[in-house]
């Protein structure tokens, strides 16, 4: 969308209403990136750390200790976003949190009334091993999703 924006703005007559469009997304974005630099703190495992959604790479970043011990690498797409790769740090594997990273994604996606798309195996198997968050699949999703899993 901010390409096609861009792309609008640069010919030498470029409609009126593309000047609206990049002032919202510019908006946009400066209201996601005030949203992701809030700190999460990291409950489950009696540590604190960082949760953050990183926009200019398209991942979900959890910080221990000012490193990044792991990221959800994602793509956007309309109301949806696909969980494309988690990555842990091997630093950080030890720790358990995979789980708290995972945890992390999802409930930043209900919060943004999001829905998911689980193409990682990590996220599939977060998903397997906590049902409550399912609701964050579309229908047709979730159906295919329990009927793979055996459930």
């Amino acid at each position: 969308m901010c390409n096609q924006t861009y792309q609008l703005m640069d010919t030498a007559y470029p409609p009126l209403e593309v000047w609206e469009r990049y002032e919202a997304l510019v908006e946009e974005l400066e209201h996601r990136e005030q949203t992701a630099q809030a700190p999460v703190p990291v409950e489950s495992t009696g540590q604190r750390g960082t949760f953050r959604d990183n926009v200019l790479y398209s991942r979900f970043e959890l910080y221990r200790d000012g490193l990044m011990a792991g990221y959800v690498k994602y793509e956007l797409r309309g109301g949806e976003v696909l969980l494309i790769q988690a990555v842990i740090d091997r630093r950080f594997r030890s720790m358990g949190l995979e789980p708290v990273l995972m945890q992390s994604v999802l409930m930043n996606a209900h919060r943004r009334r999001l829905d998911i798309a689980p193409y990682c195996a990590e996220s599939r198997e977060f998903l397997r091993e906590n049902p409550q968050f399912l609701r964050l699949l579309l229908p047709h999703q979730r159906d295919r999703f329990l009927a793979a899993a055996g459930g």
